[in-house]
């Protein structure tokens, strides 16, 4: 197996919403490991953001890593957010949208045949989906991005999903967020090149082994479902590298974690990640 760390990580500061479980907190203690300085979040002052920043003192030390309560659906939250680390911190390089709601939150069996019609969805799931997914990415970057502007540098990225997902029978809001998410990147990317900051999307590929997908959908226990699903790390390399001085430049893209071959160089893996662009897409 390739080593994908990088000399560029050490002590870049990053910022993870939804930092201190599944996907966001597979990449934190990634991070952690190789140098960089993180900031993770979660909507509650729940037991697992203390147990997360307890284990990431036991890889990198009491220094590196803070974790706060913020709620991405509340603007000020996200404000009060950007303020903590850069206080902390004295910047922020990368921010990494990973927060999110999925359709567990109306009990949707999706993976395995029976589905929730769209007009039976309960109007508060609908709202809690988009206002996390789709809306709280938004009031984040908007958030960050002063102060990436200023200092003429920064990296965003945001987690998103297969497009078998978005149209998926049963998953209009979950589908509707993400698809949104998406096309707001590229006008995102578009505005910010000029200002040196990259805007990303990355994806694992297809259904991964989280605790974002219930027992009751998947059996069995979480983390050990991977004969059924994808590894709940597989996001973690490409997200790895995305961070990297390697990728600058690189915005505007869709990166499928599960085209990373660990047998190549990670230069050459993420390269197998990026899904081909269309720059002038025919409009009908």
């Amino acid at each position: 197996m390739v080593n994908y760390s990088h000399e560029s990580l050490e002590n870049k500061v990053i910022l993870i919403t939804g930092g201190s479980r599944g996907f966001g907190w597979f990449i934190a203690e990634k991070l952690l490991s190789f140098g960089a300085k993180v900031a993770i979040t979660a909507s509650s002052g729940s037991k697992e953001l203390e147990e997360s920043k307890s284990k990431a003192d036991k890889i990198a030390g009491a220094d590196k890593c803070i974790p706060i309560i913020a709620d991405v659906r509340n603007w000020e939250d996200c404000e009060l957010t950007i303020n903590q680390v850069i206080d902390k911190f004295g910047k922020i390089d990368v921010l990494i949208n990973n927060a999110g709601k999925g359709s567990k939150e109306y009990r949707i069996d999706y993976l395995g045949g029976g589905t929730t019609k769209f007009w039976d969805i309960p109007i508060e799931s609908w709202n809690a989906i988009i206002n996390t997914n789709l809306t709280g990415s938004f009031q984040m970057t908007k958030a960050v991005v002063p102060q990436m502007i200023k200092q003429k540098h920064g990296k965003i990225f945001s987690i998103s999903t297969s497009l078998k997902t978005m149209i998926g029978t049963g998953l209009s809001p979950y589908g509707a967020s993400k698809a949104g998410l998406e096309l707001t990147h590229i006008t995102w990317s578009r505005e910010l090149k000029e200002h040196n900051v990259d805007v990303n999307i990355l994806l694992p590929g297809g259904a991964s082994d989280t605790d974002f997908i219930p027992e009751s959908m998947v059996p069995g226990e979480v983390g050990k479902r991977q004969d059924k699903i994808l590894p709940g790390d597989i996001i973690v390399p490409p997200a790895i590298w995305l961070c990297t001085n390697e990728t600058n430049g690189v915005t505007g893209r869709r990166i499928i974690a599960k085209y990373w071959d660990q047998r190549l160089p990670p230069k050459e893996s993420f390269e197998k990640c990026l899904q081909p662009i269309h720059e002038n897409p025919e409009i009908m």
